[in-house]
């Protein structure tokens, strides 16, 4: 990891709802509105954002956890901003705080752990996944 990855570290990634960004559940809920899923999503990839630009050539960095509290709806076409900071990095785990504003009102907030590792761990990680996979083992 990058020596000037430090706390408080910030990114910003703007967000426009489209139509397919809205519940859909196997077809049980479909409102017209930004689902908890795209949310999510958008959450994730902030957290991603701010993440990339500090690892070295040699690592590789995957999710771990996200908790997520879906505040309020947004509907669609609204233009939204998704909040990355960094609050913690310790051993080789990556704390993200997030929050999603449509203009100044807080619509959803949480946060997303990501594992830091080698590249040659996560190409491990992926041929075993692959191999149970192949093999039907859980």
């Amino acid at each position: 990891m990058k020596a000037h990855f430090k706390r408080g570290i910030r990114v910003e990634l703007p967000v426009k709802v489209e139509p397919w960004m809205k519940p859909n559940l196997e077809g049980l809920v479909k409102h017209p509105l930004y689902s908890t899923w795209a949310m999510v999503y958008h959450m994730e990839t902030a957290a991603r954002m701010l993440l990339v630009p500090y690892l070295d050539k040699d690592e590789e960095a995957v999710g771990g956890a996200v908790l997520v509290k879906h505040l309020q709806p947004a509907a669609i076409h609204a233009n939204l901003r998704v909040c990355a900071r960094l609050v913690s990095y310790r051993d080789n785990k990556v704390t993200t705080r997030l929050e999603v504003y449509d203009k100044s009102r807080k619509i959803g907030e949480g946060s997303h752990v990501q594992v830091v590792m080698s590249k040659a761990r996560f190409v491990r990680l992926l041929r075993d996944a692959r191999t149970r996979g192949r093999h039907g083992q859980g």
